[in-house]
């Protein structure tokens, strides 16, 4: 089971440090300052374990640990206390922590604990028993839906599939692009390699070419060991590279490089190494227009491009949320332990009637919330959704763009005035536009755009 761990730590070293040493043993880790952006990314993302420490500047571990137990009452929380202190560790166990940790961090002690809460979180249905009861749910591989139009994303992973070439996934923030992707790799000849997943928007610009190439100690500031590149753990697998549009010019010319001649040079060598990886990449943003904007290469946009596969948005898939939502009821009866057998028609009606702008990452996160909601209960009702899926009453700002107006001004104003909307909640300002956070800070520093006026 892939583990999502949130690291919550406003001192960047103690963060960094820990997120480091829990990704190199495959947990999937994402980090947030304080907890107020602890909370924020709690609201658009399902996570296994909440790593905090107890002394942060704005909002506190204790804060946060209640805020925590009120809103996600099931979710694991290790406390990180100073100086050994037992009155902090008890009096975060007693608010909710199932576990805590003394600083000075030793890594052996953090990676002892984290595996110890994350098998108790574990059920104790054996895998198969999981897949099984889940898979009947399934239309094809581990993918949802009926609807004319992921019949026509099947048809299209299935004539891909056994073929060695690129393919281009297009779509939305939250559509299941890398379910596709897993789809196509474990459909090829490929299938017995790895599958290694890296969403290039979510690493600072100034490391992807240490994450995608590797590094030998010594390379830079902080490359303390020399590093294999995820294009050597892909070797004879599948390497899908996500949020491609957010890769700088130098990475994209070594990433056409590779594409033309299979080597890669680890940063800092210029050592030869020969890599057999098949490149799937995904994109939420039209690269054509970044092409125009010389902010990416057509000539690598080409090499990516062999085959198109468009993925809808969750909108225009109304005939299969009745489908999904019953996938996620199963998924989170065995996940928590719960026993809920049906969905009210009216409950249903309401998912339907949704405009759903997260897809289905926001899909899954309001089921998740739905089920713990409904407890002990056997239907999952109306009243157990959130108020905002219930009751959308989404405010639509007025946007005026005059004719001939260049496409650059038309983006910085449509972020402007998204930003305005949602009182400069840059999260929600990327999931309303559809990208990532990342790409929006990204955005924000191309054209100057600072602080907002509320």
């Amino acid at each position: 089971m892939n583990f999502r761990i949130l690291v919550v730590d406003d001192d960047e070293n103690h963060r960094i440090g820990m997120m480091t040493l829990l990704e190199e043993q495959g947990y999937e880790v994402e980090g947030a300052a304080n907890g107020r952006e602890g909370m924020e990314r709690l609201d658009h993302r399902v996570y296994d374990l909440v790593i905090t420490d107890y002394r942060m500047n704005e909002m506190d571990g204790m804060r946060f640990l209640k805020h925590l137990q009120a809103k996600f009452p099931a979710l694991k929380v290790i406390m990180v206390t100073g100086y050994g202190s037992i009155e902090h560790a008890v009096e975060a166990m007693r608010h909710g922590a199932v576990n805590y940790i003394t600083k000075p961090v030793r890594p052996q002690k953090l990676l002892e604990v984290v595996r110890q809460v994350l098998r108790e979180t574990v059920e104790e249905i054996p895998e198969e028993e999981k897949f099984r009861r889940l898979s009947k749910y399934c239309h094809f591989h581990r993918l949802v839906g009926r609807s004319k139009k992921m019949q026509q994303v099947y048809r299209k992973i299935r004539d891909v599939a056994p073929t060695d070439v690129s393919v281009m996934i297009i779509g939305e923030s939250g559509t299941g692009k890398e379910l596709v992707a897993r789809a196509i790799h474990d459909y090829s000849g490929r299938k017995e390699g790895p599958f290694v997943a890296v969403n290039t928007g979510a690493i600072p610009r100034e490391l992807i070419a240490s994450e995608l190439f590797g590094h030998l100690k010594g390379a830079f500031t902080g490359a303390i060991s020399d590093k294999k590149g995820k294009f050597e753990e892909a070797h004879r697998g599948t390497l899908f590279l996500d949020e491609i549009s957010t890769m700088s010019l130098p990475v994209q010319i070594s990433l056409l490089r590779v594409l033309e001649n299979h080597i890669i040079e680890r940063v800092g060598s210029n050592r030869p190494i020969h890599v057999d990886v098949r490149i799937i990449t995904a994109t939420n943003e039209n690269l054509q227009t970044l092409i125009e904007q010389s902010r990416f290469r057509e000539d690598l946009y080409y090499r990516l491009n062999v085959y198109t596969i468009e993925l809808p948005p969750l909108r225009e898939r109304e005939v299969d949320i009745p489908y999904l939502a019953h996938y996620y009821r199963e998924m989170f009866n065995l996940e928590l332990g719960r026993g809920i057998q049906d969905i009210a028609s009216d409950a249903l009606t309401a998912l339907q009637d949704y405009p759903w702008p997260g897809n289905i990452r926001e899909f899954r996160n309001v089921m998740l919330r739905a089920v713990l909601s409904a407890g002990d209960q056997e239907i999952l009702k109306l009243q157990h959704l959130p108020r905002e899926v219930v009751k959308p009453g989404i405010a639509r700002t007025q946007i005026t763009i005059r004719p001939g107006t260049p496409l650059a001004e038309v983006e910085k104003t449509m972020i402007l005035e998204t930003l305005k909307a949602v009182k400069g909640n840059k999260l929600k300002a990327a999931k309303i536009l559809g990208i990532s956070r990342r790409s929006l800070y990204n955005k924000l520093e191309e054209y100057g755009i600072e602080d907002v006026e509320m």
